[in-house]
């Protein structure tokens, strides 16, 4: 089985994520309504998600002329995709949502050019924290988050491109605070 992430993106906590989509269908006759939930998730949200929002489709969703299709389409994909994350490990006992410190920014930056290096190699980030964090002394999720700070970081320090221009300070340009509110005009 693939692990996609570290991090949940469901609940937050530092565990074993794998990327899963649930749908959802309402039938309301004549429309209907639907959603979905779709990331890396732990054991325990994958869980909750399949149920949530299988069980909704199963008993109301199918009230409807395109919902009486869907539905069971939808409620067969769910099964499928729950089936496929049956596998995983589950969430560890007092797992928390991990944070990123000065002390674990510390620890990790030693360690940078090397886990650049291996993300630019097209390395999975997942084996590159798994095994990067005992050496740092920190969990695999702060190495995550590192990484998602540096990106971050990268992004809004890109130099803009100015087309040979002279630039003093590029900036977007201001949203007008008010909607503009068009006159008539008179007429001719």
């Amino acid at each position: 089985m693939a692990i996609d992430g570290l991090i949940c993106q469901g609940c937050g906590v530092e565990a074993l994520a794998k990327y899963v989509e649930f749908h959802q269908n309402i039938g309301a006759l004549i429309v209907r309504f639907n959603s979905s939930a779709k990331g890396n998730m732990c054991k325990r949200c994958v869980h909750a998600q399949f149920w949530k929002r299988t069980l909704v489709t199963a008993g109301i969703g199918w009230f409807g002329t395109l919902s009486f299709i869907i539905a069971p389409i939808f409620v067969i994909m769910n099964i499928v995709r729950y089936c496929s994350a049956l596998g995983m490990p589950g969430v560890p006992a007092g797992a928390t949502k991990p944070v990123l410190t000065p002390r674990a920014i510390a620890a990790i930056e030693p360690f940078s050019v090397e886990l650049i290096d291996r993300l630019n190699r097209k390395e999975h980030l997942v084996a590159i924290a798994q095994e990067m964090a005992p050496r740092a002394g920190v969990t695999p999720g702060q190495v995550v988050l590192y990484v998602v700070a540096l990106a971050q970081a990268s992004r809004q320090a890109a130099p803009v491109k100015t087309y040979g221009f002279p630039v003093g300070q590029a900036r977007p340009p201001a949203l007008p605070s008010e909607p503009r509110r068009v006159l008539p005009l008179p007429p001719v």
